[in-house]
């Protein structure tokens, strides 16, 4: 519910005063307008009180709509037997008054803005529309049906117009009028202005009236003169009041026999009225968005000029050319020019050579409309000749027709900030200088962002390239596998104590194990907590490498056992053991005290597969054997096997005497069964486990290379499913991998023993069937057809049927080219497609003869 501030005129708070004023408002009105009527008119040729309720109903809240209806029409009841007896009194216009206000509160509150009601032309037409038209033609209408009358169309012409004019000429002022208005008349100026504005009108007004030929023309002109000069609300108030003034001279019977064009509108009285609201009430509201428009752009700039002006970097408006058309106070004191030597300079002159091309080029492609702005570092030239930095961003403003009208530019100094910027790039090349040449990495982890930062020298040390972001995991996927969770806990517990970190570990680079040293300390915040940790990290590699060798030299079987994970076995020179490393122990089953000075071969049982032969001779060079192809088998002592794979190496002294032999045996079982189950995957098709296309093809090859007997004769089947692709779009390609799956174990199931099935690729398979008979191979493959169209496949409840398509040729000694075959195959199953689907087709070189369709509708033809 719309509320207002306060009623239309300027009235007591108080509920019942402001009643009161209004009943006393319109006894006013309607006594004016009543006085109009002693023309001899039976209605009044202007009619103001219903112009009042309705703005009293549109400014008040909806309970108090009945106080007024009832305060206004009291006035207007008093107002009448003022100038009539009370027998000529007729509530029933009273009635029609009340309704027509009910009906134009409505309206106005529906099409206007509380606010601000009449912002623009588009408001005023809206006024008119819902205040001067439809609530007057609504009135009319009643007292045409309600009020008898010898000429009931003349009575609603007459009330119609007295109501609309009223209300073009007072509800405007009504909407616009608040108490405060009354305030900017304080200022002696406006106030002057207005009442001399409407002196002047009403004077001029009624001499035209009484000795102008044409006095309305002349009334236009003083109103329209007055919409120019005055805001809207003292504008609309000398428009009520010349419309009043015009209606008492034409009601004056001794002034309008002076008025000769009053006889000329005897007809239509009302024409006046119109034509003098309309033309100022429209001059009026275009005025008033004229010069809220000019008040938003004045402020606006005024704004702009004071941000502008204000700023703490530096600013300018710049012409399309390059001259300085405005500049502030922050960018005269950076550059050391006063603003008029600015004004007389372009940017170009004070741009650093180096960098006036890029900042021409950047300005063209703006001019073309190629970017919106440009943001960049350049140099200029001070006063003094000392070249400075800052940091320009550049915007364009464009006319109405979008031609370049200037550039607003925003120059920070950016001099001192360059300074440093250079200063510490000198620090730092001097410190990745020492550390390069040392060796040492240099690296930051912020914990807040999860943030870690290296230098050139750690993504040496790490082997991973400069442009890739260090994280925590990337450095734990670098270190060796059984670095990882010591490093890791002794990071976290670093953050927890306060002790600094110290951590060795290796990381894998190439092939090569790199031995890392990583320093570190914490950095803490105000509160005591890690904010981050800053270290270094060294390459320990050679000084690694150099103990190790010490060591090994000294303690090698120590060395070995302790190190690799593989199984070694020292012997002497006569091949019987000296030592046994633990893994040795597992996987022999014979513990090293058990196995001392024993041959070798009586310890170690190594056979060719899990049934072969014993290998009797690790010196045979057949036998010294270390790839994984090889299928080596080591015999537990207590029953178990292992799959592996040796290497046995000769013991020499410094002078080249054999000492001995290294036995290495390594577990590949797992390995070995990967290998079998990639060679598996290579052969056959992932998802269905046939045979794969090159799997198939292979099989096919050797039943080609074995044709010799005349009377051998293969079939090869080939296979494709009709309406799979539905499935697949309409279900997904998980409901097309099931059915797949599905498919294949169904046609497996119709298969003889030794046929071999085939995934080609999609929804394609291959079927060959050795020493098949023609009639077989038709059968097998109808049976495949049938059961596939047969198949009820369903997805997440919804039932999806499918068929099949297959193509037959025979494999003999005349027809034993693997690339024809595939063709011919192909070739029948596409006719069995292009022949309806569902069908099985056998290839025939005769074109008459093919395609030779069977089905389960059909006969062989």
């Amino acid at each position: 519910m719309n509320k207002v501030a306060r009623p239309v005129f300027v009235v007591p708070a108080h509920p019942v005063l402001r009643l009161a004023s209004l009943g006393l408002v319109t006894f006013i009105f309607t006594l004016f307008s009543l006085e109009l009527t002693q023309l001899g008119a039976l209605l009044a040729p202007l009619w103001f009180p219903t112009s009042v309720m309705m703005v009293a109903f549109y400014r008040h809240s909806r309970r108090m709509w009945p106080a007024i209806a009832v305060a206004c029409t009291l006035g207007n009841v008093a107002a009448s037997l003022v100038l009539f007896p009370l027998h000529e009194l007729n509530l029933i216009y009273s009635g029609i008054n009340i309704i027509e206000a009910v009906v134009g509160g409505l309206l106005l509150r529906k099409l206007l803005p509380h606010y601000n009601p009449l912002q623009n032309l588009h408001d005023w037409i809206r006024l008119a529309i819902g205040g001067a038209l439809i609530p007057p033609l609504v009135g009319g209408l009643m007292v045409y049906l309600l009020v008898p009358d010898d000429n009931p169309l003349q009575s609603f012409i007459i009330w119609t117009l007295s109501e609309a004019i009223g209300a073009l000429a007072l509800v405007p002022l009504g909407l616009l009028f608040k108490p405060h208005y009354l305030l900017r008349h304080r200022d002696p100026r406006l106030l002057l202005e207005t009442l001399l504005t409407l002196a002047v009108t009403l004077a001029l007004s009624a001499l035209s009236m009484i000795y102008m030929p044409w006095p309305y023309t002349c009334i236009i002109v003083l109103l329209m003169w007055s919409a120019v000069r005055l805001p809207r609300m003292e504008a609309f108030m000398i428009f009520l009041c010349t419309v009043m003034l015009v209606s008492l001279i034409m009601s004056d019977a001794t002034l309008s026999q002076h008025v000769s064009v009053v006889y000329t509108v005897t007809n239509a009285s009302w024409m006046p009225f119109v034509m003098i609201l309309l033309p100022a009430n429209v001059m009026t509201m275009v005025m008033y968005a004229f010069r809220a428009e000019s008040k938003h752009i004045v402020e606006s700039e005024e704004r702009f000029r004071n941000a502008m002006e204000h700023s703490a970097i530096g600013m300018a408006l710049v012409g399309t050319e390059g001259q300085w058309l405005q500049v502030n106070k922050s960018l005269c004191q950076f550059l050391g020019y006063s603003p008029d030597e600015l004004r007389e300079m372009t940017f170009q002159e004070l741009t650093l050579a180096e960098d006036l091309d890029s900042d021409l080029n950047q300005r063209d492609s703006l001019l073309r409309g190629e970017i919106n702005t440009y943001t960049m570092e350049k140099r200029y030239y001070t006063r003094q000749g000392e070249v400075v930095w800052a940091l320009l961003a550049v915007s364009l403003v464009r006319n109405p027709d979008s031609t370049p009208l200037y550039f607003i530019a925003q120059i920070e100094d950016i001099n001192e900030l360059k300074k440093t910027e250079q200063v510490n790039q000198r620090l730092m090349e001097r410190i990745t200088l020492a550390n390069e040449a040392g060796g040492v990495g240099i690296w930051e982890w912020d914990l807040k962002p999860n943030k870690i930062s290296w230098d050139k020298r750690m993504f040496e040390l790490y082997g991973i390239p400069s442009h890739v972001q260090p994280t925590w995991q990337i450095w734990e996927s670098c270190l060796v596998e059984e670095d990882r969770e010591n490093a890791t806990r002794k990071v976290l517990n670093s953050l927890k104590s306060s002790a600094p970190l110290m951590l060795e570990f290796r990381v894998q680079l190439k092939g090569k194990i790199r031995h890392i040293r990583s320093l570190a300390n914490r950095v803490l915040n105000k509160q005591g907590e890690v904010e981050r940790l800053l270290g270094i990290n060294i390459d320990m590699t050679e000084v690694k490498e150099l103990n190790d060798a010490l060591f090994q030299e000294k303690e090698r079987l120590h060395i070995t056992l302790d190190s690799i994970g593989e199984a070694v076995v020292c012997t002497d020179m006569n091949m019987n053991i000296t030592f046994m490393n633990p893994v040795a122990e597992k996987m022999s089953g014979w513990t090293q005290q058990e196995a001392l000075n024993k041959p070798l071969l009586s310890v170690f049982h190594i056979s060719v597969g899990d049934h072969g032969a014993l290998i009797d001779n690790f010196k045979t060079g057949d036998l010294c054997r270390s790839d994984i192809d090889d299928d080596l088998v080591l015999h537990s002592r207590h029953g178990g096997s292992f799959d592996i794979q040796y290497s046995i190496t000769p013991l020499s002294t410094l002078n080249g005497e054999n000492i001995g032999s290294v036995l290495v045996i390594q577990d590949v079982t797992e390995s070995r069964e990967m290998l079998r189950q990639l060679s598996y995957s290579a052969s056959h098709d992932v998802l269905t486990h046939l045979a794969n296309r090159a799997s198939f093809e292979s099989h096919l090859k050797r039943h080609l290379i074995n044709i010799d007997n005349a009377q051998e004769r293969h079939a090869l089947v080939f296979i494709d499913l009709d309406r799979f692709k539905s499935v697949n779009d309409n279900a997904g390609h998980a409901a097309g991998d099931a059915l797949l799956r599905e498919i294949s174990a169904l046609m497996l199931s119709l298969l003889r023993k030794g046929d071999i099935l085939a995934r080609l690729g999609g929804d394609e398979f291959g079927l060959l069937l050795p020493e098949c008979k023609e009639e077989d191979a038709r059968d097998i493959a109808q049976r495949i057809v049938d059961g596939v169209d047969a198949y009820p496949f369903t997805w997440e409840g919804h039932a999806h049927h499918i068929g099949a398509s297959a193509g037959i040729t025979f494999i003999d000694r005349h027809n034993a080219n693997l690339t024809d075959l595939l063709s011919q195959a192909d070739m029948a199953c596409y006719a069995s497609k292009h022949n309806g689907r569902g069908r099985v087709t056998i290839y025939s070189a005769q074109p008459d003869a093919m395609p030779r369709v069977h089905n389960r509708f059909s006969q062989k033809e």
